[in-house]
C-alpha cells in the first residue's frame, strides 16, 4: 500500500512510501529520517495522521494504528526535555505542563564563607 508523509514545516514537502500493514511505525520513521536528516537539537521523531496530535507508538504496526492505503501522515522531529530543561523553561515563563521535581532541601541561611 502507499502512504504519503509530510515531513517538513514547508507544507509542500512530502514523500510517498510503499509500506505493508504489518510494517512498524518505527520502520516508516526510519524511511523518512533517511530522506530528511534530523536537526542537531532533535532527540525523537513523531508520526501521526495529518491534522492529528495523536502520535503513533513506535512498536505498533501500521494496521494497528488504522493506517490504510492512501493514508496521509505527518512526521516531525521533537525534543524530549530533561527535568532541568523543563525547570529552566518554567522559570522563564514557558509552560511545559506538569512534572515532578525530585525531593530536595533548600536552605535560607547565608552561605558559609570558607576560611583562607
Amino acid at each position: 500500500m502507499k502512504v504519503t508523509v509530510f515531513y517538513s514545516s514547508d507544507a509542500t514537502k512530502s514523500a510517498a512510501f510503499d509500506v505493508q500493514p504489518s510494517d512498524t511505525v518505527k520502520s516508516v520513521k526510519q524511511k523518512v529520517i533517511a530522506l530528511h536528516s534530523p536537526p542537531d537539537w532533535a532527540n525523537t521523531a513523531l508520526l501521526a495522521e495529518k491534522d492529528s496530535t495523536e502520535y503513533f507508538d513506535n512498536r505498533k504496526r501500521l494496521a494497528q494504528c488504522g493506517v490504510a492505503d492512501g493514508a496521509v501522515l505527518k512526521f516531525t522531529y521533537a525534543r524530549n526535555l530533561t527535568l532541568m530543561e523543563k525547570v529552566e523553561l518554567n522559570v522563564q515563563g514557558t509552560d511545559t505542563g506538569n512534572f515532578q521535581l525530585p525531593p530536595m532541601s533548600i536552605s535560607t541561611l547565608p552561605p558559609k564563607v570558607a576560611a583562607y
